[in-house]
């Protein structure tokens, strides 16, 4: 069967329980930023949905009149988990809002709800932001880095930029975004390439179809990325992911190989 979620348990490496109610295929998890048991899946059935895994019930459904109109192929929460980031195959771009009354009711009642009849799933059909001016094809990875937005496509760049929530230009939904970087790399124009940025948001690592991995130091001014290889590393990397201390990163090969890059710490030189 497609669409199910598997939770496992690392600590007694067995499967607890399985989530079941997305029409298709599973693109993307994430985890609620300040609440370990809200999980947000983003989906082949064009929606995103809210789970509460303590009470093993899908919550809340983003999707519909305005929702994407293709697969989900990425989601992410940003840091205060105000606001949720999705991008797809429909080449746009989505943000939707945790913020309204109704989210947050939905969200406390998951935990306490105890009657025999199905949980009242919040269906919420409006982004409060939503553009296809960032890329011209498939937008397979979204992250949030502060109040900007990271996304890319198989476009050979990664781009930052600023949504404005305030401009509407054609319907009530604002569109307009200042683009703001470019991060550059080659050999990286097929679909389904996940970049990462590092827990502390001091690196942004990216890799491409022929097992190289492009690392930005963003603390400063971004400049060249540092290119991380190896011989035996030829195939395209679909992901890359950062320890959470930032000081470990890991990479996923097409051949079913896994990378590790440890960073150097060198020691502080006293004057």
């Amino acid at each position: 069967m497609r669409g199910l979620i598997r939770v496992v348990s690392l600590k007694q490496l067995k499967n607890l329980f399985t989530l079941m109610g997305c029409g298709d295929s599973i693109n993307e998890l994430k985890l609620h930023p300040k609440d370990n048991n809200l999980l947000l899946s983003a989906s082949k059935d064009n929606s995103l949905r809210l789970w509460n895994l303590k009470t093993r019930r899908c919550i809340l459904i983003f999707g519909g009149l305005e929702g994407h109109r293709d697969e989900v192929l990425s989601c992410d929460f940003d840091l205060n988990a105000s606001y949720v980031l999705s991008c797809g195959m429909d080449h746009s771009v989505k943000m939707w809002s945790l913020e309204s009354d109704d989210v947050k009711d939905i969200i406390q009642s998951s935990y306490t709800y105890n009657e025999e009849k199905p949980f009242p799933v919040l269906n919420k059909h409006f982004p409060v932001f939503s553009t296809r001016n960032i890329h011209r094809n498939y937008v397979d990875c979204v992250r949030w880095f502060g109040n900007f937005v990271l996304s890319k496509s198989c476009e050979n760049k990664i781009m930052c930029w600023k949504p404005n929530l305030s401009v509407k230009k054609s319907s009530d939904i604002p569109d307009q975004s200042e683009v703001l970087h470019s991060f550059e790399y080659g050999n990286c124009d097929i679909w389904y390439m996940r970049f990462a940025v590092s827990p502390n948001f001091d690196a942004i690592a990216a890799g491409n179809q022929i097992g190289k991995v492009f690392l930005w130091d963003i603390s400063e001014e971004p400049g060249k990325p540092a290119i991380l290889s190896h011989q035996k590393c030829s195939t395209a990397i679909r992901q890359v992911c950062f320890s959470p201390d930032s000081t470990i990163m890991v990479a996923v090969s097409d051949d079913s190989s896994m990378w590790r890059w440890d960073k150097e710490v060198r020691p502080s030189t006293s004057s």
